[in-house]
């Protein structure tokens, strides 16, 4: 199930079911939502993303069926130096409300994967996938479900499976330099070199400059 991050006011009550529970929602208490949430938003536009997070946390406790704040949440803290518990923390709760919710799935992964929890990033992203294949896989960001998926396993050595994984990502996003990248060095980790260069020079072509130093060291002649 996806949700369209629109933050207009409310005029009535709100009675929402997900997972099988029931929640009552006030219109007061989703309006506050609203308003916190667009002014999380304008705060980080002006790069105030500790403070935002802060402000959205109320949120969770109070309304916690307000969808557009997990994700201004994960805005707010994924990628800054902050303390990442609590983000794994609300991305569960977010995922025992909405329960196949492959966007928070995947930002569940990702979270996972900075922290270097490869395992645990592999079961997020696996079950992002998982739930795009209920939802549809026309949403944008599905193609890097399978990548990252892909560079866990990559980073774990399942050179194999991170193939099946880019080569899947590559079906959903045709022209993309990255993934032909790391297609490419699991490629030569399982000893295809031919198959390698191919992709890091069809990587280059499509303006991943990382795969250069690939064809320079390895592709300069094909055993």
């Amino acid at each position: 199930m996806r949700y369209l991050s629109i933050f207009i006011l409310s005029l009535f009550h709100v009675s929402v079911s997900f997972a099988q529970e029931m929640y009552e929602v006030d219109v007061d208490e989703r309006n506050n939502s609203i308003v916190i949430t667009n002014t999380a938003n304008d705060m980080m536009e002006n790069g105030n993303y500790e403070q935002a997070a802060k402000v959205l946390e109320s949120i969770f406790k109070n309304d916690p069926t307000f969808h557009p704040a997990y994700i201004e949440y994960y805005k707010a803290i994924y990628g800054t130096q902050h303390d990442s518990s609590k983000l794994i923390e609300v991305l569960k709760q977010g995922l025992t409300i909405f329960e196949d919710d492959d966007e928070l799935a995947y930002y569940l992964g990702n979270v996972y994967q900075s922290a270097r929890r490869f395992n645990d990033a592999i079961d997020a992203y696996s079950d992002a996938i998982a739930f795009s294949k209920i939802n549809g896989e026309d949403y944008p960001i599905v193609w890097g479900y399978h990548f990252n998926r892909g560079n866990c396993h990559l980073k774990t050595a399942q050179y194999e499976k991170a193939i099946k994984d880019y080569s899947y990502a590559l079906e959903l996003s045709p022209d993309n330099g990255d993934i032909l990248t790391n297609r490419g060095t699991s490629y030569y980790q399982v000893k295809q070199k031919a198959l390698a260069c191919e992709d890091w020079t069809n990587a280059l072509k499509f303006g991943a400059d990382a795969a250069k130093k690939y064809v320079d060291l390895y592709c300069k002649t094909i055993d």
